[in-house]
């Protein structure tokens, strides 16, 4: 499911953590779409696949 700049979702990091936060720029490449999300809690941008996204909020 393609997401949208501005969707709040939930997304597992790179610790396999759940995160919340806004994806604030979507990058497509072949199959693979990767998202810039910002964190809820840090405010720091995060970079992760499509599949790291578990659901919209």
């Amino acid at each position: 499911m393609p997401y949208r700049k501005g969707q709040h979702v939930e997304y597992r990091d790179r610790q396999d953590e759940l995160q919340q936060g806004e994806i604030r720029q979507t990058e497509s490449s072949g199959a693979q779409t990767r998202y810039a999300i910002q964190n809820d809690k840090t405010m720091r941008e995060e970079k992760v696949n499509e599949n790291q996204i578990e659901r919209e909020l």
